[in-house]
């Protein structure tokens, strides 16, 4: 994008903005995964530096009790607070990470994490592993493909990917649509 992502604004608002106001329609804390100060958050920078999404989840476990975890990219500016709902609501014993699957493709930054992975999370950033799909080699990963009672505009909201300055024109768009 050539940009912060982060800062970037839609709807009148930054897109960390609209996506902290629906995460907290589904959980009480929120913790922004950051090296550099954003006024108002919660704010973790990276252990592991230049590692990405892996590196950002362990940073936001890092400390925290909590035992599940809801990640969200700030390149997904219309998550869907139904979409973390439905994923919450398929949480077994089993799994210790819930993977959305939209269009045949994984969403690992949609996804919940349970507390477990931290450890595994660590060993292969340690080892200098830095893709996400990495850990599901490692972890138990329940991939959720079907989301019954959710519209397809819903989803197709929830999983906007804005990488580009025309995705990002798009979102522009977009916003005013809703």
């Amino acid at each position: 994008m050539g940009e912060d992502k982060a800062s970037l604004m839609l709807g009148g608002q930054t897109v960390l903005n609209r996506i902290a106001q629906e995460l907290r329609q589904v959980t009480p804390s929120m913790i922004v995964n950051s090296n550099e100060t954003r006024k108002g958050y919660e704010v973790k920078g990276d252990l592991f530096q230049d590692a990405g999404p892996l590196g950002g989840l362990h940073a936001g476990m890092y400390e925290e009790s909590a035992d599940w975890f809801i990640v969200s990219a700030c390149d997904t500016p219309f998550i869907q607070k139904a979409v973390y709902h439905y994923l919450l609501e398929q949480r077994t014993e089993a799994p210790q990470a819930i993977i959305p699957v939209y269009q045949g493709r994984h969403q690992p930054l949609s996804g919940i994490y349970h507390k477990s992975v931290f450890e595994p999370l660590g060993s292969l950033l340690s080892e200098g592993e830095r893709k996400m799909t990495r850990l599901f080699g490692d972890i138990s990963v329940m991939y959720v493909d079907t989301f019954t009672g959710l519209s397809s505009t819903l989803l197709e909201r929830h999983f906007f990917n804005m990488n580009t300055p025309e995705e990002y024109r798009q979102a522009e768009k977009m916003v005013k649509t809703f």
